[in-house]
């Protein structure tokens, strides 16, 4: 059997990061909860990463978990709000355009006539409260998310000073392919309002890292990581339940090889989830809860005692005391921030070389986001490798679905098929790669192998499959592994020698036949010559019983006389004396034989 080949060439995985959509989200987090708009999170301008290749390197030392995502140093980072005197009326204008958004919402979103009414009930508060950016901002916000991106561009474009529309202004620069021109509506953002900066801040993390990875020094890298990591690190004092910045941060952390970084960041980021989402405090803060109550009552040994309690169960008691605050459950926004999460811990393990934990990661990754199109790559070529078909097929399929042109999918999907001994669906698929991208030479390499390995051997499947090698061989680029390269040309060769082997086996068994032939001809002339033989000597041994049995036929007697019994007729052969007695005349008989003369 042949060696067993996926053909993706080197694989690393595959990353979420500035390849992620970038997206505008609408919802709850724009409302007007508290005194001002800084307690709430700006619109969602999410980023996304490339997947292709992979740079690694070390920052200037490596940060510490408290450097990483601690709020230390915040006041320098950040100034302090303004507070805002809102009326109860205007909170209530605003709330009541926030219903109408959220009614339009849970009843199957916003149609056109939806659309235009809710926008409008935002345009009312603004107008009628300068005060409330949030209002105008969300005027826009509801617009383009009806599809109507230039009418809210239109619109944030009034919003000179406000970070959240400068930032979505950035994110539809981004979108129209500008990034240049995103960069510095992000950057502007930032200047312009500090208090308000998450979502630029994350956008521009994501520009920047992505600066690091195609940086043309070490140094460049490094300046360029610094500031993109600068940037998490005030999203997280901004918000500290930002599950964007942790992900992106988990990433940043891998793409720079500092993988205890990224696992460290990855795991706060999944227990930081974990605390929002049931509304339990982390456990420094249940242990201070804790301190407190015990503080209260001073009994002491008297109360350990009653509880079975000693000295030595402060902190014991500290885990066992639940402080909860209302949690918002799993929500969809979490759930595709911790697969991205998980998607890295995953790379973290597959450059680790911890295959199981690996696929354990990204199988969680494809559990919180079936969409995540990069985990589902990464556990699909996981599972090809550790010969799991049905797993691999259904992974590959499913990337196609979200993705048709994805060229390594359409590959792996071949070779799972192939594996899963469906080798005409394999050769449909291989085809279908090749169409995505006939400058690739993996489709080529793949046929080749389907048409040596699992056809049927014979010299029209192995010419076929010298072509492919062939084609293979002429699509190679600097980045096709050599070691592929010698495996093809063997592989000719390989073929070349079966050719021989098969003339050769072709020649004997032609040898083999005409000798059988030749003896089946002489063992069918013997056995006709037995069968003569037996015939003649049966004919003769008949002949020879019959001459036996006849008897002399009497003088005179009539040639054709054959009635039994009738006098002068011969009498039944087989008893010679009854016989010579019956041709005897009747006077003979009754006179012993003797003739008496006739008288005249």
């Amino acid at each position: 059997m042949a060696k067993y080949e996926t053909k993706f060439g080197p694989f690393e995985g595959n990353r979420s990061g500035l390849g992620r959509a970038l997206r505008l989200v609408l919802g709850t987090g724009l409302a007007l909860s508290a005194v001002g708009c800084g307690s709430s999170p700006a619109p969602k301008a999410r980023t996304a990463a490339g997947a292709e290749g992979e740079e690694t390197g070390t920052m200037g030392g490596e940060a510490t978990e408290h450097d990483t995502i601690s709020k230390a140093g915040a006041a320098e980072l950040i100034p302090k709000e303004k507070k805002r005197a809102l009326t109860e009326d205007q909170r209530a204008d605003f709330e009541k355009a926030m219903q109408r958004y959220e009614s339009a919402k849970k009843s199957g979103g916003l149609s056109g006539s939806e659309c235009n009414s809710v926008s409008s009930a935002f345009k009312s508060v603004a107008d009628s409260n300068p005060g409330l950016p949030e209002a105008r901002f969300n005027q826009g916000a509801v617009l383009a998310e009806c599809g109507k991106q230039d009418e809210a561009e239109s619109i944030w474009k009034g919003q000179t000073s406000y970070g959240p529309a400068i930032a979505n202004r950035g994110y539809l620069a981004w979108k129209r392919g500008e990034p240049q021109e995103a960069e510095s509506l992000f950057n502007q953002a930032i200047k312009d309002d500090p208090l308000h900066t998450v979502e630029a801040r994350n956008n521009l993390a994501q520009i920047l890292r992505d600066k690091a990875r195609h940086a043309s020094s070490p140094d460049e890298k490094k300046g360029y990581v610094s500031q993109a990591v600068s940037n998490l690190r005030t999203v997280l004092a901004l918000d500290s339940n930002n599950l964007q910045a942790f992900s992106t941060l988990a990433f940043i952390y891998y793409d720079m090889n500092m993988l205890e970084m990224a696992k460290l960041v990855g795991n706060q980021a999944v227990a930081k989830a974990d605390e929002i989402a049931t509304g339990k405090f982390a456990e420094e803060k249940v242990e201070e809860a804790a301190e407190g109550k015990a503080a209260k009552g001073k009994k002491g040994k008297k109360e350990k005692k009653e509880s079975g309690g000693d000295d030595t169960e402060g902190g014991k008691l500290a885990k066992e005391v639940n402080v909860h605050e209302e949690g918002t459950g799993v929500t969809p926004e979490m759930k595709r921030e911790l697969a991205v999460v998980y998607n890295t811990l995953g790379l973290v393990e597959l450059k680790k070389k911890n295959i199981s934990p690996a696929i354990g990661q990204f199988k969680k990754a494809v559990g919180m986001n079936p969409k995540l199109a990069e985990a589902r790559l990464n556990l699909a070529v996981l599972s090809l490798n550790n010969r799991d078909y049905n797993t691999a097929e259904e992974n590959f399929k499913a990337v196609l679905d979200l993705q048709p042109k994805n060229f390594d999918a359409a590959i792996g999907l071949g070779v799972a098929l192939r594996g899963n001994k469906k080798i005409d669906e394999a050769e449909t698929q291989y085809n279908s790669a090749e169409k995505l991208d006939p400058s690739s030479p993996w489709s080529y390499f793949n046929l080749g192998l389907l048409y040596q390995d699992y056809k049927d051997g014979q010299k029209p499947a192995l010419h076929k499959a010298q072509d492919y090698y062939r084609q293979f061989l002429g699509h190679t680029n600097d980045k096709t592994p050599d070691s592929f390269k010698r495996d093809a040309e063997k592989r000719i060769k390989d073929i070349d020698e079966i050719y021989v082997a098969l003339d050769e086996a072709a020649k004997m068994q032609a040898e083999a036949e005409a000798m059988q032939k030749k003896a089946e001809e002489q063992q069918k002339q013997m056995e006709e010559q037995m069968k003569k033989q037996e015939a003649d000597e049966a004919a003769a041994k008949a002949a020879k019983d019959g001459a036996k049995g006849a008897a002399p036929t009497a003088p005179g007697a009539p040639a054709g006389a054959t009635e039994p019994g009738a006098p002068g007729a011969a009498a039944p052969a087989g008893d010679a004396d009854q016989a010579a007695t019956a041709a005897a005349p009747a006077d003979d008989q009754a006179g012993g034989g003797k003739k008496k003369k006739k008288k005249k």
